[in-house]
């Protein structure tokens, strides 16, 4: 591999983005004690301070921004792994890209129109309309774009999570098989766990797993591409080859010390032919 160095600096600075985007996460479901959810309405809604749904946003939109430079090199190493091996490498490959470009697009938008809704909650709150109208307008608007909202999650989620497992346990990734937990469908459903608890620093803390998940992805996968071997250039011409060996093919050919018609057509597409890419070669 190439450019290794470069690649684990981006998804550092990936890793990082998505620790933004759990912070804002968190920062955006904390709700304290004594909140009541009824359906997707939380009651301590009116008690939040406009200050931390902004703050949170602001904090979503930098990491995922933050993000994308790591995940892009991510999804890079995978392309490299499902180019042989198994029969379903590639559309793991694909599913796994698809699933990371979904989240990227989709988790600002999610964020804002969750966020959105705790707004206008609690400017509905300060006027005149009962309980049940509040909730029913809230829920009401929330309707138009759940649909999308839901199906992103689902696509980025379970795509980008279910591709990561597969080559895990197919040792596409070089790292331990027990690895395969750290995925963001994997800690979604720990965090769904923990809101049956009732206790409201665990269902606060749940808030915030799906990116979490994301950033142990990128930590393993950071973890795999540290084992991958650097390709000098000292060992390998441009072409992929043995620079001695294409030193002495060279001066073979041009001695004519090849004999027969076999040996100087195989001389012939040594010269003159690309050898197939090397495998880490990025």
């Amino acid at each position: 591999m190439k450019n290794r160095n470069k690649m684990m600096k981006n998804l550092l600075i990936g890793m990082f983005g998505m620790g933004l985007c759990t912070l804002g996460c968190w920062i955006a479901g904390k709700y304290g004690e004594g909140n009541v959810r009824n359906g997707y309405i939380q009651s301590n809604w009116v008690k939040m301070p406009y200050l931390q749904f902004e703050i949170a946003l602001i904090l979503c939109a930098i990491g995922i921004c933050l993000s994308y430079v790591g995940i892009k090199d991510y999804i890079k190493s995978v392309r490299i792994i499902h180019r042989k091996r198994h029969p379903y490498d590639g559309f793991m490959g694909m599913l796994f890209e698809i699933g990371c470009v979904a989240f990227l697009v989709s988790f600002l938008f999610i964020q804002t129109g969750y966020i959105f809704m705790a707004l206008v909650y609690k400017h509905l709150y300060d006027t005149s309309l009962m309980g049940a109208d509040i909730i029913s307008t809230v829920e009401g608007s929330f309707n138009y774009i759940a649909i999308p909202l839901f199906a992103f999650l689902a696509i980025s989620v379970g795509g980008a999570s279910l591709a990561y497992m597969y080559f895990v346990l197919t040792g596409g990734f070089k790292v331990s098989k027990a690895a395969f937990i750290l995925n963001p469908l994997v800690f979604l459903g720990i965090g769904e766990l923990l809101k049956l608890t009732k206790l409201f620093y665990l269902v606060d803390a749940a808030s915030g797993f799906i990116p979490l998940g994301f950033v142990l992805m990128m930590a393993i996968g950071a973890v795999h591409i540290s084992t991958v071997p650097v390709r000098r250039a000292s060992d390998l011409s441009e072409r992929g080859e043995s620079t001695d060996r294409r030193r002495e093919d060279r001066r073979k050919h041009d001695n004519g010390e090849y004999t027969g018609e076999r040996d100087r057509r195989r001389a012939d597409r040594r010269q003159y032919s690309r050898r197939e890419e090397d495998r880490w070669d990025y």
